[in-house]
Order: C-alpha cells, then structure tokens, then sequence
C-alpha cells in the first residue's frame, strides 16, 4: 500500500511545492502566447501546458531556451525526490523481486539525476541544444529501464513516475529542438 501510493506522494509534493509561489498574473499573461504555442507542438500538451504555467513565475524573461530549462529543472526535481525514496520503500518491502527492482532502479535514478540531467542542464546554459537533447532523450531511457524492472511483478510503485519523467523529457526535447537551428553541424559525429 505505501509502495503504491509512492508515485502519487511525489507528484503532490511537487504540486504543492509548486504551488506556494503565485505568480503575477501579468507575467503569466506575458508569456501566454509563447507558452501555448510551444505547447502545442509537444508531444504532451496539457502536461506542457499545466507544467510550464504553474512554474512560468520563477524567470523573468520567459522564453524558449527559458521553457527548456525550466522543464528540465522540473525534471530533476521530481528525479531527485524519487532518487531520495527508492532506500526508504527498498527497506520497507520484504519482497526480493520488488528489492531487486527498486535496487535497479536506485542506479538508474542516480545515474539520471546525477549525470544525465545534471549534463542537460549544463548543456543549456551554454547553448549546446543538441547534447540537451541527447541527455534527456537518456533520461527517458533510463526512466523506461527502471519501469522494466517491474513487469513480472505484482505492483509498480515508481510506474507514474517514470512516466512523469519520460514525458517531461519529451517536452523538454521538442522545445529544444526549436533552438537548434537548422543550418548548424552536429556536435559530435
């Protein structure tokens, strides 16, 4: 029951923490058209759209390389806050299958938090769009890796949250994709 409820737990304290900020509506309706306009073109608009307006008060010039770092930013904090968890529920079940997964999934969230976005969001400061990409697109596969853990197993506590996590990359993706221009070189061949 407390494992269940862990994806649940998560997501509420990052509404809630989220929520103690009000922002002005005059900056929330700044930003508005920018904001549904890079929403509309990801793969997960209303997560987009909830998301992005519900933190849009944290910049002060909200714009595309902005939205990116800020839904990366959002992504990292969910991953750190499940990262903190996994020990918790690990030590609370005596299941060794569901031990074995949250101990897999223990490494991938540290190596999610830890390298893959702690690079993405270096990446955006000095505008190296494709490596953000990149980074985060190996977030949602280390995401997906954990949720594999759980497949022959009876629940799957850290589900929702690797979805949150993968869909947010998306997002994160699609609007970086908009700061790569179109004539540049790769980065890395």
């Amino acid at each position: 029951m407390i494992l269940a409820s862990f994806s649940t737990f998560i997501l509420l304290q990052l509404s809630i923490s989220l929520g103690f900020f009000v922002p002005p509506i005059q900056s929330i309706l700044s930003h508005t058209s920018l904001l549904e306009q890079i929403c509309r073109q990801s793969p997960h608009y209303h997560l987009c759209v909830m998301t992005l307006r519900s933190s849009i008060h944290h910049r002060s010039k909200a714009d595309i390389a902005g939205f990116a770092h800020l839904t990366l930013e959002i992504v990292n904090a969910n991953a750190s806050i499940t990262l903190e968890h996994i020990p918790k529920f690990h030590g609370q079940t005596e299941d060794p299958k569901l031990k074995m997964a949250l101990k897999d999934c223990l490494v991938s969230y540290n190596t999610i938090v830890k390298v893959h976005l702690r690079e993405a969001l270096n990446a955006m400061d000095v505008g190296d769009y494709r490596a953000v990409q990149q980074k985060a697109y190996v977030t949602i596969i280390e995401a997906e890796s954990c949720n594999t853990k759980f497949r022959n197993l009876a629940t799957s506590p850290l589900r929702d949250t690797n979805r949150y996590v993968q869909n947010l990359c998306a997002i994160a993706i699609s609007i970086a994709k908009k700061l790569v221009l179109p004539y540049q070189l790769p980065t890395s061949i």
